[in-house]
């Protein structure tokens, strides 16, 4: 059952949802880094990623929150893309919100020698290499296009082509014909080329 809850009122709801018999929610934008503030048990996977999207209302009224995020990405590419082999060329994100977080440490995790990553706020993408590591390069946000040079991954993890936002708008000239694009985006399921 979806639920469009606005910010302001995100801990009420939280409040709310068990009482009403909720077990647990999904969480997704704009509340995936805000929910771990008000969670009162964080695995340490969901801490590492600094954001959450799952949340399960504890019969002794605390809320666990946990992140799959990372784990669903890199089953689905290993279940749809069975030759891919991330350990062999650098892969490249668009994005670095909570979705991007945990592509991020899925795909460090996974073995891509480079990540390299483009956000609109820069200082968001240097706050993810900071806590990632020296394998994550920071681009500039109007350098996305040629950020894309020799990767293998692909990564849109914006909200850029998603129901009611703005068209992701990157050139794509420099990306290999043989590397994995992936997009995030849910909400169409086909998004706009």
């Amino acid at each position: 059952m979806p639920l469009a809850i606005r910010p302001e009122h995100l801990a009420e709801a939280l409040r709310v949802l068990p009482k009403a018999g909720f077990v647990g929610v999904n969480v997704t934008i704009p509340h995936k880094e805000a929910v771990l503030a008000l969670a009162d048990v964080v695995t340490d996977r969901a801490a590492l990623i600094g954001a959450a999207n799952t949340l399960i209302f504890r019969p002794d009224g605390k809320i666990h929150a946990d992140n799959t995020d990372g784990y669903g990405f890199i089953a689905n590419l290993r279940q749809n893309a069975p030759d891919w082999h991330p350990e062999r060329a650098t892969a490249a994100v668009i994005g670095a919100g909570g979705a991007a977080r945990a592509v991020v440490a899925s795909l460090l995790d996974a073995g891509v020698p480079e990540l390299r990553i483009a956000n609109r706020t820069r200082l968001r993408a240097e706050q993810i290499r900071n806590e990632f590591g020296a394998r994550v390069v920071v681009y500039d946000w109007g350098q996305v296009g040629n950020m894309l040079e020799g990767v293998g991954t692909a990564v849109n993890a914006t909200s850029l082509g998603m129901d009611g936002k703005a068209a992701l708008r990157v050139p794509l000239d420099a990306l290999p014909a043989t590397a994995l694009a992936t997009d995030l985006v849910y909400t169409p399921l086909d998004t706009p080329s």
